[in-house]
């Protein structure tokens, strides 16, 4: 059965507690304070106290007041493991944009890569052109007929300023060539695609490299693609 006293709302709880206190303070007071009657109407009688309703309605509030700490501390606890979800999804999310950034990166260095060797390709072309057209001509009528010695100058000298601005292009983005004539073989640098013996007087060691067959590079301090070699061995002593 539920007590009638526990229905009470928290308005009528404060008007009892209020006149509780009231009650108290007059009778603490000397009776010379009291205020005096009216001549119109006799003083009202202290209204009589109720313990046994104002110990049930501070049993009240008291149950309530637990039951709000309860239910405080379990907001609390809510908002902490809430909190501690939060941080948790935070970091899982740092740990994606970190690896995402990585895997662009890595994507973006292997694109960069390839374009890089391909522009190699394209110049190693160029060189072969500059180079071919360097040499002089091979048959006598040709070198009696300056025309196309001329125009093969030409062409020879737009093909080498053509190689010297990619070689300049290649520089403003980071590319620098390995320096590998006169150097031992480094595997690490370079690839050896041929030998030549020399001479029993030539102060060369054996594995130095004497030309290069493909120019190697670096990029930005990185080896981008091997130098392909000619190193020397020293001929056989009969």
């Amino acid at each position: 059965m539920i007590d009638p006293l526990m229905t009470l709302d928290s308005a009528e709880r404060e008007c009892l507690v209020d006149e509780f206190r009231a009650c108290l303070e007059r009778a603490a007071a000397p009776r010379e304070t009291w205020p005096e009657a009216h001549d119109e109407a006799p003083a009202a009688e202290p209204p009589a106290v109720d313990l046994a309703t104002l110990l049930s309605e501070m049993a009240v509030l008291k149950s309530e007041l637990r039951l709000q700490s309860r239910q405080f501390k379990n907001t609390l606890e809510e908002l902490r493991l809430f909190g501690n979800d939060l941080r948790q999804h935070g970091e899982r999310l740092q740990r994606d944009v970190d690896r995402a950034r990585e895997q662009a990166a890595a994507i973006q260095g292997q694109t960069e890569k390839k374009f890089l060797l391909a522009i190699l390709d394209l110049r190693d072309r160029l060189q072969s052109g500059v180079d071919a057209a360097g040499r002089p001509p091979a048959s006598l009528l040709t070198r009696l007929v300056p025309g196309p010695t001329r125009f093969a100058a030409s062409l020879a000298e737009g093909l080498r300023l053509t190689l010297q601005r990619l070689d300049d292009l290649l520089s403003s983005h980071g590319v620098r060539p390995l320096q590998v004539v006169g150097e031992i073989l480094d595997p690490q640098r370079m690839r050896a695609v041929g030998v030549e013996a020399g001479s029993d007087s030539a102060a060369i060691a054996d594995g130095t490299v004497l030309r290069e067959v493909q120019r190697g590079f670096f990029h930005d301090g990185d080896l981008l693609r091997v130098a392909q070699v000619i190193v020397s061995k020293k001929a056989n002593r009969k």
